[in-house]
């Protein structure tokens, strides 16, 4: 019988062991030598090898329970868990039992037992404390309320800050239930919820409601409710955390009353109304708001991203990017004027402003209402004034500009008038110096009269008001311009390509725009290239905004921009030493072409070529 005890012993992984005392004699098992990680035959059979496995602080505590036992003459058990060292070093538990068998009087003679390795459940033993401890902490010390509710709503433990947010002691309160204090009306929805968990209909759920604090005040929380089955899958109570949100129920409260403020305030003053709802990606547009743009609400669906597609792509960028800033918390307000492309293919100028009325629990924004106000009459008042504003400021330069020259010419021939008449009234002077003096008064005289014909001609630019327009054929005025200079052309070897389509029309004064060309070909042709043959392209060009021109590209000597660029367009200024320039050519041309809201612009390189671009009203 003692070996199938042995055989049940081994099957069962525990390793046994059979002591006499008397003779210092341990017979240890395989599976007790293996248990510690040893062959059968590492370990000497004595009582020495069983107490050097033992971990020295253990061993108090074994000899404590074998002398109960002895003393007890075996009354006591002998059962007990100490930690043994394996082979590879770690620390394993083992769990001890056996009996004294023979006794010789109350000495004990022999003595037979069983090890078994507890480790993998004393382990465990351990997590599910430290788990439990964890628990415990942050249950005490959490800084919202922690609960433990039994089943029928009685409060089996509550934390700090649930007493705190109450104004009960943990006594008092443990001696309530949820029913007693949460608020009548919000008492009913809370116990649904309660039942369906307890049915299991669902695992947990979450609510807003009001507590009712000891000084009768209503507290608005967050209430996160989940159930704790045992094994056998009966439920034991319920965990709770709670979170104040007064304040955040009061300020949702004040802003929709602001919003319901703003929103009236809005559609009375003929502006439309958009509610974006982050939290379902879906926007709605009013009524309003789409009759603006010349739609009805079945044409406008509530995608986000619909109306940023009808925003001109000048503007969309600008748009994107403010709109995005607002709801990233980068810019605390929302502002942006765009224009929007109508159903009947316009666009119509849209001040868009927006705030947010709702945030997420992580604080981004939930909700933004905004509103679309059209401006598009104020913005054509703002570019009609800006564009009066400009050509006022455009004549005040000119007519500094003019009053300048005029200063200084006149004086200079004044001065010069004064200074012959003074030398032919003196004297001394001979009848042949006064001869020469009268030739020089003609070449003075010559001069002033120059002058007066030059700024005679810029005042009659400037002055003319109403200057008539009629459709021009661009290309036959070319052509006029080249038939005027055809000597020059042919002699310098001029190559000029007209590119101007010949149906090409526009609205111009005709005297103005055969200035105009014949100026800027006539330099083209003046200011040539001496290393390779001159070339001259003539085309017609067009804006962003539709405005029609030309353009005159030649292969010349070019212009030093950055030396000479801001006097590029002054009266009397020459940069290229041809001793037949006037310096009244391009200041005429400039005059011209703004004289009808139009500009003129030049591009060039020294050495390789300049070009003009006119653009005309």
């Amino acid at each position: 019988m003692e070996d199938i005890y042995k055989v049940i012993l081994e099957e069962a992984l525990a390793g046994y062991w059979d002591c006499y005392f008397q003779e210092d004699k341990v017979m240890y098992s395989p599976a007790f030598k293996a248990l510690f990680g040893y062959q059968d035959n590492e370990l000497p059979n004595n009582i020495a090898t069983w107490i050097n496995l033992i971990l020295p602080e253990d061993r108090p505590k074994m000899d404590k329970c074998l002398r109960e036992h002895y003393d007890s003459h075996g009354e006591k058990a002998f059962n007990i868990d100490v930690r043994y060292k394996h082979k590879n070093g770690s620390i394993i538990w083992v769990n001890s039992t056996g009996r004294v068998i023979e006794w010789e009087g109350n000495t004990p003679i022999r003595m037979v037992g069983c090890h078994i390795d507890i480790t993998g459940k004393k382990n465990a033993e351990h997590e599910l404390e430290v788990q439990e401890e964890t628990f415990r902490n942050a249950f005490e010390y959490s800084p919202i309320g922690m609960v433990l509710v039994s089943t029928d709503g009685r409060f089996l433990k509550v934390n700090k800050s649930i007493c705190d947010m109450l104004g009960y002691s943990a006594a008092e309160l443990t001696q309530k239930t949820f029913q007693e204090i949460t608020h009548p009306d919000d008492l009913q929805a809370d116990i649904e919820l309660v039942q369906k968990t307890l049915r299991k209909e669902i695992s947990a759920y979450k609510m807003e409601k009001r507590y009712i604090t000891k000084s009768g005040k209503a507290l608005w929380i967050l209430l996160h409710v989940a159930l704790v089955f045992s094994g056998n899958g009966e439920p034991l109570y319920f965990v709770s955390q709670v979170k104040d949100i007064t304040e955040r129920r009061l300020a949702e409260s004040a802003l929709r009353e602001s919003e319901r403020r703003w929103i009236f305030a809005s559609e009375g003053t003929g502006g439309g109304i958009w509610d974006y709802d982050l939290r379902n990606n879906t926007i709605f547009h009013s009524k309003a708001c789409l009759a603006m743009i010349g739609l009805e609400e079945h044409e406008f669906s509530n995608v986000p991203g619909e109306w940023t597609k009808r925003v001109h792509p000048d503007d969309r960028e600008a748009y994107i990017k403010e709109v995005r800033c607002y709801i990233s918390g980068e810019s605390e307000t929302y502002s942006n004027q765009h224009r929007v492309l109508c159903k009947d293919g316009s666009y119509k100028w849209i001040l868009d402003r927006a705030k947010v009325i709702e945030y997420k629990n992580d604080g981004k924004p939930a909700r933004i209402i905004g509103t679309h106000i059209d401006i598009t009459e104020q913005k054509l008042q703002e570019q009609q004034l800006q564009k009066t504003l400009d050509i006022v400021s455009g004549q005040n330069s000119r007519l500094l500009n003019f009053a300048y020259i005029v200063s200084h010419n006149l004086r200079t021939h004044s001065s010069n008038f004064n200074m012959i008449m003074d030398i032919v009234t003196d004297p001394s002077t001979s009848e042949q110096e006064k001869q020469e003096l009268y030739n020089h008064l003609k070449k003075v005289s010559d001069q002033l009269n120059d002058t007066i014909i030059n700024l005679n001609e810029v005042v009659s630019i400037q002055t003319n008001i109403g200057i008539q327009t009629a459709q021009i054929n661009l290309r036959s005025y070319v052509e006029r311009s080249v038939e005027l200079l055809t000597n020059e052309i042919k002699t310098l070897g001029v190559e000029v390509d007209n590119r101007i389509a010949a149906d090409y029309v526009l609205s111009y004064n005709p005297a103005y725009m055969e200035s105009i060309i014949l100026n800027l070909l006539s330099n083209a042709i003046k200011y040539r290239s001496l290393t390779q043959r001159p070339h001259v392209i003539i085309d017609h060009l067009a804006d962003s905004s539709g405005r029609n021109g030309f353009i005159i590209i030649d292969n010349g000597i070019g212009i030093d921009l950055k030396k000479h660029g801001s006097q590029l367009f002054g009266m009397y200024k020459t940069f290229n030493g041809n001793r037949d320039a006037r310096g009244m050519g391009l200041f005429i041309t400039k005059n011209q072409v703004e004289a009808l809201g139009g500009k003129i612009e030049v591009e060039s390189e020294l050495g390789k070529g300049t070009t003009f671009k006119v653009y005309l009203n």
